[in-house]
């Protein structure tokens, strides 16, 4: 929790230094942050527009290699239900098959990426494709004992993501960033979500 207050406050930080003139004008650097929904869309759920639920908090820093490619280091913070939360499994009872409700428990899934982005300059706003790879690391929320193991596993693992984004200028330093990332990383059971996203981005 700490360190998501953090990178979200730095984010804010940022924007704030940005927009503020104090920095040059060569818009080199830029920092974010966003708030907004997570989509499970994984283990069979498919895409739903309804299935969009809080909360995911994000910060990057980028760095302008060329004209329109940047280089960016992202942290990101999800909070979903478990792959598995609420269904009901199959366990041998007495020597019989029974039935196990697992119950409604929630994960924090935590992840680091870099990546690339593609823009697409216009007067008074900019899009951009990006991709990129990184970890994430699930922890699930704790539950007794006897469902331990059906619960999504406490783990680090590799992904990728990538995505489309907008940034609309609000002034010559500062942008209102609205963002679509898919995320897929190989989790047990394998994850995949499609997140949506609004918040500031500071250019110096």
């Amino acid at each position: 929790m700490k360190l998501r207050k953090r990178v979200l406050g730095l984010g804010l930080l940022g924007t704030a230094l940005a927009a503020s003139g104090m920095s040059q004008t060569s818009s080199t650097w830029g920092v974010g942050a966003t708030a907004g929904f997570v989509n499970d869309v994984g283990n069979h759920h498919g895409f739903h527009l309804n299935r969009f639920k809080k909360s995911e908090v994000t910060g990057w820093l980028d760095y302008r290699l060329q004209e329109q490619t940047l280089l960016r280091l992202t942290y990101g913070s999800m909070r979903t239900a478990g792959s598995n939360a609420g269904a009901t499994v199959i366990v041998p009872v007495d020597g019989a098959p029974g039935a196990l409700t697992l119950p409604a428990y929630r994960e924090r899934i935590e992840y680091g990426t870099i990546g690339a982005s593609y823009l697409f300059v216009e007067s008074f706003y900019t899009a951009g494709l990006f991709a990129g790879i990184g970890g994430y690391h699930v922890k699930p929320d704790s539950i007794g004992p006897e469902f331990l193991p059906f619960r999504d596993r406490d783990e680090t693992v590799f992904g990728w993501h990538a995505g489309v984004d907008g940034e609309l200028r609000l002034a010559h330093h500062l942008g209102l960033v609205a963002r679509l990332t898919y995320h897929n990383f190989a989790a047990h059971p394998h994850r995949q979500f499609f997140n949506a996203d609004a918040g500031l981005a500071g250019r110096f």
